[in-house]
């Protein structure tokens, strides 16, 4: 630990590889905030198709339910004239 301290110190004090050791960390950073930004994404199209699935479920069961009521409309009318006539 001390000795990887040591070398990377030397690194940065050294003015030739002083930029390199700075756009090594500036790609770390970038790939760090590449992957959450893409986390980040991720977990917003998830959540979108989530909801869009529970939409889904909810417009099935809203359409089973009116078709429920209209036949049972259907049954109640078609019993008024079919008793009648």
């Amino acid at each position: 630990m001390r000795r990887l301290r040591y070398v990377i110190k030397r690194l940065i004090e050294d003015i030739r590889a002083s930029p390199l050791v700075e756009e090594g960390m500036l790609i770390g950073i970038s790939i760090i905030m590449l992957t959450m930004l893409l986390s980040l994404v991720s977990g917003i199209f998830g959540g979108v198709k989530s909801a869009l699935d529970g939409a889904n479920g909810s417009m099935n069961s809203i359409f089973d339910q009116i078709a429920s009521e209209l036949n049972q409309i259907w049954q109640y009318v078609s019993g008024l004239f079919g008793s009648g006539g």
